[in-house]
């Protein structure tokens, strides 16, 4: 699903007014002020898509500022990571009492669940890649290390991260919907790897099998739509015995295939929630992420959810609706 916010449709008057409300619902609660620009000549764009648990927008606007106070975290129960990459102009931006001055190509991590400033001295675009707090949480070990901290463009593998992102939100309205969900695991992939084996990398010594484990699932979102994942060929990519992988789930509670399995039925259930997605069967949708056979598709997903693969999708069609 791809939006472009109709911001420059609106009078001088209310067009700042109408950009933070925008901003407030598209991220989480803020206070905006203008910079040094008039108000009257107050410019703004914004493009919102959603790629599948993961939304990426791209915002610009002439001078402005914008603080994430303590007041607006009380208002709102669901944390995000904020990945903001600068696509244009300069930032200045605060959180943990860090102060990351980025430039075009430079990114930086913030969380909706602490107070956070942002300073954009000039006309700038960013876009910002929207990052549910247990996503995130779950492949790498304490992401708060590195909120407030530049990662700059000029490193290899956040070069190519801020590279593929930039490239991304300038073709997101001319991809096929099913594409964008695809790319969502290759971007986590990315980020992932620049913060683990990056120059800014935590210097505390990880434990080695937590370190594992979340390798071992990164790379199960990555390749979830692959019909023959499996144990082997997982454990033979991350460089592990398979009798190891199956010890490190079991440390967790779970099983290899039992976690992949509720990938897998997860992506299924927000793929048929999604009107972009509506031209798409069930059949389809299941096949494209990893099962193969549709009558245990059904049954899995009924047992998982207590409702039909099929009802699910109607009840969430009604739901749009009625909204």
């Amino acid at each position: 699903m791809h939006e472009v916010l109709p911001i420059a449709e609106q009078s001088a008057a209310v067009r700042f007014d109408y950009f933070s409300e925008v901003v407030s619902r598209t991220f989480c609660p803020m206070h905006c002020e203008p910079g040094s620009t008039a108000l009257g000549s107050f410019e703004a764009d914004v493009s919102l898509a959603r790629l599948d648990e993961l939304a990426l927008t791209v915002i610009g606007s002439t001078p402005i500022d914008v603080h994430r106070r303590r007041s607006d975290i009380s208002r709102v129960s669901d944390a995000w990571y904020l990945v903001k990459f600068q696509l244009e102009g300069e930032a200045l931006i605060c959180q943990r009492e860090r102060e990351a001055h980025l430039r075009p190509g430079d990114f930086v991590i913030c969380s909706t669940a602490e107070p956070y400033s942002l300073h954009f001295p000039t006309r700038y675009r960013e876009a910002v890649l929207a990052i549910p707090e247990h996503r995130l949480r779950e492949r790498v070990r304490s992401p708060e290390a590195w909120l407030g901290r530049r990662m700059s463009a000029q490193e290899p593998v956040n070069g190519l991260l801020s590279q593929f992102v930039s490239s991304l939100s300038e073709r997101l309205d001319r991809l096929d919907p099913a594409v964008t969900q695809r790319l969502e695991a290759n971007v986590l992939d990315l980020l992932v790897t620049a913060l683990q084996f990056g120059p800014e990398r935590r210097p505390e010594t990880e434990d080695l099998a937590e370190e594992h484990l979340r390798r071992v699932r990164s790379y199960i979102h990555l390749h979830l739509a692959d019909a023959q994942l499996c144990p082997d060929r997982i454990a033979h990519a991350e460089g592990i015995s398979t009798r190891y992988l199956h010890m490190l789930f079991r440390r967790q509670g779970e099983s290899v295939s039992r976690f992949v399995q509720l990938q897998r039925l997860e992506a299924c259930r927000r793929a048929l929630e999604r009107q972009d997605l509506g031209g798409m069967s069930v059949t389809d949708i299941a096949f494209g992420w990893g099962f193969n056979d549709s009558s245990h598709f059904n049954r899995l997903f009924k047992a998982e959810y207590g409702i039909t693969p099929r009802a699910w999708r109607l009840g969430a069609r009604r739901e749009d609706a009625q909204g």
